[in-house]
């Protein structure tokens, strides 16, 4: 069970063994300011957000992290 408080009397759940992430937790997982990972989000190749509460968009943790994983590049084998 996935479950949170918006603060704005909104509780989000979802019968789920998968996080859900808002742009707040993007944010910290790719090291950026909400801003920015709001722009990165409406880039047509991020994951499309599993749910929406109001103007709270909220996405699977493990979609954003495939997405993040993709766009990395590889590691460089010192050649």
């Amino acid at each position: 069970m996935v479950g949170g408080c918006l603060g704005l009397g909104y509780t989000i759940a979802a019968v789920t063994d998968e996080s859900l992430w808002t742009t707040g937790d993007i944010a910290k997982e790719l090291g950026v300011t909400t801003e920015r990972a709001r722009q990165l989000s409406h880039r047509p190749d991020f994951p499309v957000p599993v749910q929406t509460v109001r103007h709270f968009r909220l996405w699977r943790a493990s979609d954003v992290q495939e997405w993040i994983a993709r766009r990395r590049p590889a590691p460089d084998d010192g050649t």
